[in-house]
């Protein structure tokens, strides 16, 4: 149940919709898509209040889910394609064209005369992305659409949906448990808990406000340096392994390397930064956070 959501999403925006499971990230997809209607107040989408009973409007958006399909079970997903340009009345030339650039893409050339029952899950997501994009549509709602997708496709889908962004001026609303997805995809996360928004900001201020602090884990083959003169936020020591936490607005990285150097004998040293999924775990704490 979604309580007093308020937001604005302006044209060619990539926005991330996080949160726990059933926080009500599908819910606001399904109010936004016109599926589901509000108790209360109205949701404006290119102008217009109503797509559910505006059939232009919903041809300027596409809403494409990991449990949802738009393609025909007992169809090939060929037929479902060829419907799709008959529904939304595009032109056969260009119907070719969009899709001899989609299949490239998302590699679906060989799925064609395959019923999408008897194909895995991320195949069939594949061709519902291709499905969805025919159109063109200039709303993109985007919901779990990359699981089960193979890593080595993954990257170059989320590169297109760049690339579409900027050639429509499209908008992208993008939701997954997969955070590391959603700070590539997206300049912009709004975070959900109990069907309120916490947090709607950029990625780079969420992971400044909640988790400022960088990482160093440094293997020591002599005696631990004293560490009383540096800003660190915090340190522990675990057998020959020092984890050093620290903030880079108060000291660089550099200057804890050059101490450790001078003061003991150094072996491998790895850094991490804070990312959008630490940060969300820090500010859930101990709640569940499922990938």
């Amino acid at each position: 149940m979604l309580k007093e959501i308020s937001l604005h999403i302006a044209e060619n925006e990539k926005v991330g919709l996080i949160g726990l499971n059933g926080a009500g990230k599908t819910t606001l997809l399904n109010v936004i898509a016109g599926v589901v209607r509000p108790d209360a107040g109205f949701v404006r989408t290119n102008g217009r209040e109503s797509l559910i009973e505006d059939k232009k409007a919903l041809k300027d958006l596409v809403y494409v889910s990991g449990t949802k399909s738009q393609l025909w079970e007992e169809l090939t997903v060929k037929a479902s394609l060829e419907n799709c340009t008959k529904m939304y009345q595009i032109d056969p030339p260009v119907f070719k064209s969009r899709l001899a650039r989609l299949e490239k893409i998302f590699e679906t050339g060989t799925f064609m005369n395959s019923r999408p029952r008897n194909l895995s899950l991320g195949e069939r997501m594949r061709c519902e992305l291709v499905y969805a994009l025919l159109a063109e549509p200039e709303i993109l709602l985007l919901d779990e659409v990359l699981i089960g997708v193979d890593v080595s496709i993954k990257h170059k889908i989320m590169q297109f949906f760049e690339t579409y962004r900027k050639e429509k001026h499209s908008t992208i609303i993008y939701t997954s448990n997969n955070l590391a997805e959603v700070e590539k995809v997206c300049d912009r996360v709004i975070l959900i808990d109990e069907g309120q928004i916490i947090f709607d900001g950029k990625t780079e201020r969420i992971i400044n406000e909640f988790s400022p602090y960088y990482r160093m884990e440094v293997e020591i083959s002599d005696e631990i340096p004293d560490f009383e003169d540096l800003p660190l936020e915090k340190y522990s020591i675990d057998s020959d392994m020092i984890i050093i936490d620290y903030d880079k607005q108060k000291i660089k990285t550099a200057q804890i390397v050059r101490h450790l150097m001078e003061k003991s004998k150094v072996g491998d040293i790895r850094l991490s930064e804070p990312d959008l999924e630490g940060t969300v775990k820090r500010i859930y704490g101990g709640r569940i956070w499922k990938t």
